[in-house]
């Protein structure tokens, strides 16, 4: 291992040695602690925080992060080890006791452990610093549902381990659990409904009410997209598009005033019952600006609305297991199809072989609802920050105003916090969005 294996743009300094020597130097030597450990804790002390740059501060906060990772695998061989030695002591215990981690964090590094004697590309990864324990348990629990060999040879899936958050990539791994085990994603669905439940109750020390819900993820699809629209709503009444919205109230308290309605059809500053004809009154749809859509863009998605996406084996039957999935909530079991209400629109697309839509037609500026479905199926959400496509806009990657075109190629979904900031900045921008895994 190479002296400058952690460098931090002259930050970090000659770690390599003394991390090496902490696993080869003292492990059954007698010594309580390897002297190159030592070396390692003072040098995380000495590191200089104060007077650093942001740039060097991110620096930073990578190198210790892939130390922190390299540690975690470490304890998961320690947990392994514990294992095979065959005493009475488990490996979360000794996690527990010796490595000072709480209950819930030693078990799940023990069930981690034991699924990475079993992974060798996973075990890889983490002892590298390249993906964290959290990615690693995202990892070993789809393991459990579709089998170690399955996840650990799949190369994409690792290599999204390597470059999402932990919190996006459980997502991606429950996604792919669903794609490659049918049958479980049909139990795992109904599992979750019945477990759905509402607690009602004052805290004690706030007088405040709080409510916490639990809902299966389609459930909670529709529930959001419809708290997010009236909340877009009260954004335009409180005069958002001029930037005041924040002084009349913030984000938080319009989706909680957005609940309030949707559930009594009152307003949440009069408690008044909301006028028949208000664009926010129930059952009535959102209005659109007296200005139009911002910046040529058009809405995409709303209010209990559901994009279902199955490839024609799965609704004529020829092909049960084929892709069957719901922009925003991921693959979800074939009998959702059954299920579907008696008005459902259903809309066929032709696409290419990497997934591409081949031609939707164009014949103004801004698209129109075919071309938005089509954005909608192949980017699934903000093509930088993933956000779901109900708060998303349609935007044209070559400006309608320097030649470009309504059409699918030339459009992308951006959310409305990206798109402002894409239209705030001049030059040119290039849009990638990977398939689905």
């Amino acid at each position: 291992m190479s002296e400058q294996v952690f460098s931090t743009r002259g930050v970090t300094r000659g770690m390599g040695a003394e991390v090496q020597g902490c696993v080869t130097n003292g492990c059954g030597s007698g010594q309580p602690y390897p002297q190159g450990a030592h070396r390692s804790l003072e040098w995380l002390d000495t590191v200089p925080v104060t007077g650093l740059s942001v740039p060097e501060l991110r620096d930073l906060a990578t190198t210790v992060g892939r130390i922190k990772s390299k540690a975690e695998a470490k304890l998961c061989e320690i947990a392994a080890a514990i294992t095979r030695s065959g005493t009475c002591a488990t490996p979360a215990s000794v996690l527990q006791d010796d490595a000072r981690m709480s209950g819930r964090d030693a078990r799940q590094m023990a069930r981690v452990a034991k699924h990475l004697t079993a992974m060798p590309n996973t075990a890889e990864r983490l002892s590298t610093g390249d993906i964290t324990l959290d990615h690693a348990a995202s990892l070993a629990s789809a393991a459990e549902r579709c089998g170690t060999r399955l996840v650990d040879s799949d190369a994409g899936l690792l290599e999204r381990a390597g470059s999402a958050p932990c919190d996006l990539f459980a997502i991606q791994a429950r996604q792919f659990t669903a794609r490659h085990s049918p049958d479980q994603g049909e139990a795992l669905l109904q599992r979750q409904r019945r477990a759905r439940t509402l607690a009602l109750f004052e805290d004690r020390d706030t007088g405040m009410g709080k409510l916490i819900a639990e809902l299966d993820p389609i459930s909670h699809s529709l529930v959001e997209q419809a708290i997010d629209s009236r909340a877009d709503a009260l954004y335009r009444d409180d005069s958002g598009r001029d930037g005041r919205a924040e002084s009349v109230r913030t984000y938080q308290q319009r989706r909680a005033d957005s609940l309030f309605e949707l559930v009594t059809n009152r307003d949440a500053s009069t408690h008044q019952p909301l006028a028949a004809g208000s664009s926010r009154a129930n059952g009535h749809p959102e209005a659109v600006p007296a200005n139009g859509p911002a910046r040529g863009s058009v809405r995409v998605g709303s209010p209990n609305h559901l994009v279902v996406v199955a490839e024609l084996g799965v609704v004529d039957g020829t092909d049960p297991g084929g892709r069957c999935e719901i922009l925003g909530v991921g693959p979800v079991p074939a009998s959702v199809l059954a299920r579907l209400s008696p008005d459902t629109s259903l809309a066929g697309m032709i696409f290419a072989g990497d997934g591409q839509p081949l031609w939707l037609g164009r014949s103004r500026r801004l698209a129109n609802a075919p071309q938005q479905l089509a954005v909608a199926v192949r980017d699934r959400g903000c093509v930088i920050c993933d956000a779901p496509m109900h708060r998303c806009e349609i935007h044209h990657v070559r400006a309608w105003h320097d030649g470009g075109t309504t059409d699918v190629t030339n459009l992308v979904a951006l959310c409305h916090t990206h798109h402002r900031r894409h239209h705030d900045r001049a030059g040119p921008r290039h849009y990638a969005r990977a398939g689905p895994g």
